[in-house]
């Protein structure tokens, strides 16, 4: 506002410039007046988007949470059933190597007639030993599998990550 400049009258100052400028200066305080209460208000709601924000973003980092404490516990599970795999293939790898010399020793202590079929256990013993060896190829495989999607879970996270900050930085320019 803007210091009036009265002319002086004969009792003072001129009356119908004091009334023009005290009318003046009344509207552009009430004019202030209500700008101040619109910037209020918009303080106010920018304050509740605030709030409305700080709970989604608890909200996502919960998710987040959850999301990383289950691919840890996928990724725990995981290992562990490649090693109860693992320590069980070896065993019965093991046991059926073990099983296969001792007929073997028996093969060539048993007459001809019975030599037929000590090879025949033989063979059957090698199946198993393949079919031992398929299964653990294939857990090798579910592992891979797992390690895949635990991977695509992370990255999965990374972009949501990525969409929230962004949602974040639309939301804040004017």
């Amino acid at each position: 506002m803007e210091t009036p400049n009265f002319k002086r009258g004969f009792r003072g100052y001129d009356s119908d410039a004091v009334d023009q400028a005290w009318a003046e200066t009344d509207r552009q305080l009430s004019e202030a007046n209500a700008a101040n209460k619109e910037l209020r208000l918009q303080i106010n709601s920018l304050r509740e988007q605030n709030t409305e924000w700080g709970n989604r973003l608890k909200y996502y980092e919960q998710i987040e949470k959850e999301l990383r404490d289950a691919l840890l516990s996928a990724q725990r599970i995981a290992n562990q059933v490649k090693d109860d795999a693992l320590i069980q293939a070896e065993a019965l790898m093991e046991s059926a190597r073990s099983e296969s010399e001792t007929l073997l020793s028996e093969a060539t202590r048993l007459s001809e007639s019975k030599e037929l079929e000590a090879d025949t256990m033989l063979i059957e013993k090698r199946m198993e030993i393949v079919q031992l060896e398929e299964q653990i190829q294939g857990l090798t495989e579910q592992k891979t599998d797992l390690q895949t999607q635990v991977d695509q879970a992370i990255a999965y996270l990374e972009m949501a990550k990525a969409l929230f900050s962004s949602e974040q930085s639309i939301n804040k320019e004017p």
